[in-house]
This record gives C-alpha cells, structure tokens and sequence, in this order.
C-alpha cells in the first residue's frame, strides 16, 4: 500500500459524501424514504473507502494517522460519519443528514484538495503513547460538535417555521424539543471527550516537554473551548433550552474550529507541526 492510494481513497470517499448528502437533502424535499435509504448506504460506502484511506496511510506509513492537520481532518470526518450513522439509528430519522452529511461531505472535499498529504517524519516530541488516544478524543471531540451545531441551525430554523405550521421547514425538520435534546446529548458527549482531549494532551507534555501546561496558543484554544462548551452544559443545568442552547452550540463550534484551525495555520507555538 501506497500513500497515493489512501490519497485516492480519500477523494473518492469524499464525493461518495458528496452523492450522500444530495440524497439526504433529497429526502428532506421530497420525503421518500426510497431516498433516504440510498443517502444511507451510500454514506456506508464512503465510510468504507474512507476507512480504506486510513488504513493504507497507516501501511504505508507504519504510523498512525495522527500527525498533521490533513490526518487530523481525515480522522475527524471518519468521527463525524460514525457518529451520524449511530445518531440516525438511534433516533430513527433520516432528516439529520440534510444537514449533518452536508457538513461531512463539504469538510471531505475541502480536505482533500486543500490540505497537503505528504508525509513528513514524526518529530521526537510526539513519539508519544499519548498520541493515539490524546488525537482520537480530539476527532470524536470535534465530530461531535459539528453535529451538534448542524442540529442547532436546523433548532433555530424549526422555531422560527412554528409560527406557520404548514410551511416548508415546518413540516420536514423534526420537532423543535427533539432537535433540542439531540444537541446537549451530542455536545455532553463532546465534551467528555474534550476533556480527555485536555487530559491527555497535558500527560502527553509532561513526558515531551517537561511540564504539564505552558500556555501554548493550542493549548489555551482548547482550554476556552472547553469552558465555552462547559458554560453550555452549566447553563441547561440551570433551565436554560432552546434557542438560546442553539445560539451557544453555534458559538462553541466557532471556537472549536478556530481551536482545530485557525491556530493551526495562524498562530505558532508548540503545535505548529500540524
């Protein structure tokens, strides 16, 4: 196996997303479930060529597809269609896609062409046990709140079709309560995993770097995201629900994503690497 080859897998995965969410958002048109099924299994299908595309990086590499901001990416969009997959059948609709595997889908193509794929050696500092669990926390961490921020816009699009009942979003998205408890559910996971993300990540400086925090721009990004997704979860605690929830879900994700890429490929520090 060849890096090329889980290059080409990747690619291949990402427009098989691309077939998928057509068919979700074709669903939340015309509601046949017909089309529904095939957004599905074409969902399927491109989580496995994608899985192929990890696995022969990791062949071809003899390390684990953890290093740089195109693995990261990879790593997390495999999340993102895992976690949707168990979403919907846990929840037992299809509409989630329209939105959730448009994300999944957008994010695949903007990796797969953006992003470089060439394989660089791995600096000693991250010859590391924590690297595996501490990089796996941080795609589910990541997947998770991607989802959740999906629901949090179709939350606030439902409540504002309420007051007509019949029109278009009004009879396609689910119930505002739904889209609701889906979100602080999906964002509780997230945030567990955020925190082990924070955990391990601090283990993982103490044997690289001698400390456990040293304020690095990466690792204050997770830190306020952490809080931001921690005021959330506070914030329910004490009634807080609806759209207010949604608005901060949307927020939390900005930051998130600032956290995975903005710092990335804007600020240095100890994780320029990526």
């Amino acid at each position: 196996m060849t890096v090329e080859l889980g290059v080409l897998l990747f690619q291949i995965a990402s427009w098989i997303y691309v077939a998928a969410a057509l068919c979700y958002i074709g669903y939340l048109i015309a509601k046949k479930d017909a089309v529904g099924r095939v957004g599905t299994m074409l969902l399927w299908v491109g989580l496995l060529f994608h899985t192929g595309s990890l696995v022969a990086r990791t062949v071809a590499t003899r390390e684990p597809p953890f290093l740089n901001l195109y693995e990261y990416t990879l790593c997390m969009i495999w999340s993102a269609a895992a976690i949707y997959l168990v979403l919907q059948a846990i929840a037992k609709t299809k509409v989630f896609g329209s939105f959730g595997v448009t994300l999944i889908a957008g994010a695949a193509v903007c990796a797969s062409y953006l992003f470089s794929w060439e394989v660089r050696p791995v600096p000693p500092a991250l010859k590391s046990i924590w690297r595996t669990p501490h990089i796996a926390s941080a795609s589910l961490a990541y997947a998770a709140f991607g989802l959740a921020f999906c629901l949090a816009i179709m939350y606030l699009i439902k409540a504002r079709a309420e007051a007509n009942p019949k029109s278009f979003w009004g009879t396609r998205l689910p119930a505002s309560t739904v889209l609701d408890r889906t979100t602080y559910r999906l964002i509780a996971f997230g945030f567990l995993m955020e925190t082990f993300l924070i955990l391990t990540g601090a283990l993982w400086a103490q044997k690289s770097w001698a400390r456990y925090w040293g304020w690095d721009n990466k690792e204050t990004w997770s830190l306020i995201t952490w809080l931001v997704y921690a005021v959330y979860l506070h914030t329910r605690s004490i009634g807080w629900k609806g759209r207010k929830s949604a608005v901060l879900a949307i927020i939390g994700f900005a930051v998130a994503m600032f956290t995975l890429f903005g710092v990335s490929l804007l600020l240095s520090g100890l994780h320029s690497y990526a």
